[in-house]
């Protein structure tokens, strides 16, 4: 008989801002086929396995302390893990495929690096409450069979349109594309004060947070960083570590591996903290990874 393949997949949540978006992101992880799945949630203070959705009612943190460190969350999620594989990835993404964990194993084994970033489309805010309200209607399947994926980008109710806006720039040689809606973007231009606020009104055609690998790999980095207080960094340091210390690869831009991010408000978003843990990145590229990867074990493994 053929080993069915272990995957934990990690969600950090805290608070409960986001808690329709996990409720709808737990059912695509709880249906996967094809692998042995471990569905973590992992919270301020501990981390808990979710078995059905009822078990969502002990992931309510209460009052959010203004220090957050998300490395420090996954990283109580990655203790408790016991999957060959981890994947990382939040309480808004949703997977399309019903197969898509087993396509990354696959894609896992034949690259032979751990993967990242998955094509990504957005369902605009404005129709989050009628995809909430179907999923609990008429169950996810068909759902998502009632999504449109006709324009680029984005998902929608059938015969519907969404304007929005499209942008390309180069960052560190790389040409990434940000979408933001129409409605944003007007919000956005309106204020100058909104420059430097970007992540707060665009994202990328790509889940930059995703991470899948074994849990070997993670391992061997030493965990996440857990001296990241904003959103968006401690991601792109992993990465950075996992890259240097044994190579990472794009997740294929095919159907097979889109996900979906529910758009929720962003006004929790912080221009100052966010420039904070840029600087933060900064000085640990310029310390080195493995340096780095040191520290970060000693403090993963509690030595």
């Amino acid at each position: 008989m053929v080993k069915v393949p272990s995957v934990s997949v990690i969600i950090p949540f805290y608070g409960e801002a986001q808690l329709k978006q996990l409720n709808l992101v737990s059912k695509s992880i709880l249906s996967q086929e094809g692998v042995d799945v471990e569905f973590i949630v992992a919270g301020l203070k501990t981390a808990i396995r979710i078995n059905d959705l009822s078990d969502l009612s002990k992931c309510q943190n209460g009052i959010v302390p203004e220090i957050v460190r998300m490395g420090a969350i996954i990283n109580n999620g990655l203790r408790l893990a016991k999957g060959s594989f981890i994947y990382i990835t939040d309480a808004d993404v949703l997977f399309l495929n019903k197969q898509y964990l087993k396509f990354l194993v696959q894609e896992y084994l034949t690259a032979e690096v751990p993967l990242k970033r998955p094509p990504m489309r957005r369902l605009f805010l404005q129709d989050f409450d009628w995809f909430y309200s179907t999923v609990f209607s008429k169950g996810l399947k068909e759902a998502i069979k009632l999504l449109d994926t006709s324009q680029e980008f984005v998902v929608k109710p059938l015969g519907t349109k969404k304007p929005m806006k499209v942008f390309s720039k180069f960052i560190d040689g790389i040409n990434h594309l940000f979408i933001a809606s129409e409605s944003d973007f007007q919000e956005y231009i309106s204020d100058e004060n909104n420059k430097g606020s970007e992540p707060r009104y665009f994202n990328q055609d790509r889940h930059c947070g995703a991470i899948f690998a074994s849990a070997k790999d993670i391992m061997d980095i030493g965990g996440y960083h857990e001296g990241f207080i904003s959103w968006g960094v401690w991601d792109f340091d992993a990465q950075w570590k996992l890259e240097n210390q044994k190579g990472i690869k794009l997740i294929p831009y095919t159907k097979y591996f889109e996900v979906i991010h529910l758009d929720h408000d962003k006004t929790y978003f912080s221009k100052s903290k966010w420039e904070d843990d840029k600087k933060l990145q900064e000085i640990r590229k310029k310390i080195g990874f493995k340096e780095c990867i040191n520290e970060d074990k000693k403090i993963f493994l509690n030595l």
